[in-house]
């Protein structure tokens, strides 16, 4: 063969034997995207209730931090005030002081005069110490109420933080919860696309494992048992029978009545029946779906109208001419 063929093939069946797994694969995270996003939409409404409380707290913390904030301007000034009437003080001890010495040194000399500046010098100093301690408790009420407003800007801080998360949250959900129809059809279209070469790598190798009690391919087993559980929380019983063997099929061509096991069409059989090798069920990729114990053989029957509206979300299609019939590529 030449070397170019070969590699042709092999990248062939690189493409087929990855099929199954990637078709498994997208099958899973369209389910976990499902239930992801139904558990966003069920939490949406009290997401949006803590996004109105933690608004709420944001408002109430600002109105605080204002309130705060105009008590500490408040304080700023008084503090200002105090100082420049203690220095206003200190200035008129100084002067009392000059006017005592002038006093002392006038002549003739005068008792009184003297004994007024000596009072006047009194009084100024005992002003200034008292404009002193208001001057320090202007500071220490300043203190606090730095204190206070930087507690409150801080409560205000992590109250905004608090309300933008929880609005990106609200955001994020809606945002998940509006693209879900969109991301489902992409999942579910990524999945049809793939489901030929999922077929084309069974016929080549493929192997299987039961869900409750039905032989399926490994590829389809997680899709099929969620489509079971499914059905049956909708109060819709399903099983059926999956894999069979070459042997299986050839027998069950004869059973049918086919004019020949190898040659005749499928139509030409009581029951249409694939000639061996070309039925998916060889391959654990068909089920001939039953409920309550009968096959569905009607498209009138519950178990065949919940397919019907339900069976694609797990990847499973129906043969038009079978209503049992139902594979990942509808064949």
């Amino acid at each position: 063969m030449p070397a170019q063929a070969a590699a042709a093939d092999d990248a062939a069946a690189t493409v087929a034997a990855s099929a199954g797994t990637s078709w498994a694969e997208t099958m899973r995270r369209k389910f976990d995207l499902e239930t992801y996003t139904a558990r966003l939409t069920t939490q949406l409404p009290a997401l949006r209730t803590t996004a109105a409380a933690r608004g709420a707290d944001e408002a109430a913390a600002l109105k605080a931090e204002t309130d705060a904030q105009a008590v500490m301007d408040k304080a700023v000034a008084t503090e200002r005030t105090m100082y420049a009437r203690h220095a206003g003080a200190k200035n008129a001890a100084k002067l009392a002081k000059k006017a005592l010495v002038a006093a002392k040194k006038q002549k003739p000399a005068s008792k009184t005069r003297v004994a007024k500046a000596t009072a006047a010098v009194k009084k100024a100093d005992d002003l200034v110490k008292s404009r002193a301690v208001i001057a320090r408790t202007s500071t220490a009420t300043l203190t606090l109420t730095r204190t206070r407003h930087a507690a409150a800007a801080k409560k205000l801080a992590a109250a905004t933080t608090a309300h933008d998360t929880a609005v990106k949250t609200v955001a994020y959900a809606e945002k998940r919860i509006a693209s879900w129809p969109k991301d489902r059809a992409a999942l579910a279209a990524q999945a049809t696309e793939l489901s030929e070469a999922v077929v084309t790598q069974a016929r080549v190798k493929y192997s299987t494992t039961q869900v409750y009690g039905v032989t399926v391919n490994r590829v389809v087993a997680f899709s099929f048992q969620r489509m079971i559980d499914d059905a049956a929380k909708a109060g819709v019983k399903l099983s059926g029978g999956g894999f069979r063997t070459r042997e299986q099929q050839i027998a069950l061509r004869k059973s049918n009545g086919c004019p020949d096991v190898w040659t005749a069409p499928s139509s030409s059989c009581r029951v249409p029946t694939a000639i061996p090798g070309r039925s998916l069920h060889e391959v654990g990729l068909a089920i001939d779906m039953t409920s309550g114990g009968s096959t569905i053989n009607t498209r009138k029957s519950a178990a065949f109208k919940w397919m019907a509206a339900n069976a694609g979300k797990y990847g499973f299609v129906n043969l038009p001419s079978e209503p049992w019939h139902w594979s990942i590529t509808g064949s």
